[in-house]
């Protein structure tokens, strides 16, 4: 089975998807902000909840379920494409919402150098080409699973190992996933960590001020004594129950705004890898 929508169907239920992930990273009990703007940075709770993080992250930055949206694209990818063509625009509501999207896109996309890598298990210290979405989501999938479920992180490692001009066999591979994760998980995402969380919350901030606009739209308020109710007039391009149920549920998320005030991240938090 596999859903058909209209565009603007599918928009509304990309935006759901993606607000709700991202209310899932950032949040008072994940973490918090401590310092001040333009030094703050995010801090987790524990590290179980960095490490939840880090695997909510992955499925933020992987490909949603074709049968379910229609397409099978990463969340960032399908986000992009609704704020190249919006459909509740209006007075250029997207644009906060366009500039952190392309900002997070090009951040992840940006291949760093880690040098002095030590992996003591294989005899090894190498300097490290490696793009941050692929040590991101090698790190949330080593959070999430046990090694003997991690075959997809074997064949990334020797990948990204083989384009540094290094041969790992798929012994070698197994051997240093604990190793690649205190580097790559415990010191350089707990460094990006803040500017993650900024992105997000920036990212999450631009859905609501995107939406604002359509939420004041459709909503109706009916005649009532004792409790306040309303309802919501449905766009004519929203004709599905599960479309209906996703926008209803999307307008009634929108009255509040995100959970984290807007804050900016130290520049130290952000000079190195």
């Amino acid at each position: 089975m596999e859903m058909k929508f209209t565009d603007t169907e599918r928009e509304v239920i990309i935006i759901k998807a993606v607000k709700e992930l991202i209310d899932e990273m950032v949040n008072f009990e994940i973490g918090n902000v401590i310092g001040n703007d333009p030094y703050s940075q995010f801090q987790f709770s524990s590290r179980t909840h960095k490490k939840f993080f880090n695997i909510i992250l992955v499925d933020f930055l992987s490909c949603s379920d074709k049968k379910v949206l229609g397409e099978q694209s990463t969340y960032l990818s399908a986000l992009q494409s609704v704020c190249d063509s919006p459909k509740f625009e209006q007075n250029n509501s997207i644009e906060n919402l366009k500039n952190c999207v392309s900002d997070f896109r090009q951040w992840l996309s940006i291949e760093v150098v880690v040098e002095k890598i030590w992996l003591p298990s294989i005899e090894l210290e190498t300097n490290l080409s490696i793009k941050r979405v692929e040590f991101i989501k090698i790190c949330g999938n080593i959070s999430k699973h046990n090694f003997s479920r991690l075959s997809g992180v074997v064949k990334e490692l020797q990948t990204i190992f083989n384009r540094n001009g290094i041969t790992l066999s798929d012994d070698n591979a197994l051997v240093i996933i604990e190793e690649f994760y205190q580097w790559f998980h415990d010191d350089i995402f707990s460094y990006h960590s803040s500017a993650i969380a900024e992105f997000l919350n920036n990212i999450r901030w631009g859905i609501y001020e995107y939406l604002q606009p359509e939420f004041h739209r459709p909503i109706v308020y009916e005649p009532s004594k004792d409790i306040k109710r309303y309802h919501y007039t449905y766009p004519d391009e929203i004709k599905g129950d599960f479309a209906k149920h996703c926008y209803w549920e999307l307008m009634n998320d929108i009255r509040s705004k995100p959970y984290m005030k807007k804050f900016q991240v130290t520049e130290y938090l952000k000079m190195r890898y």
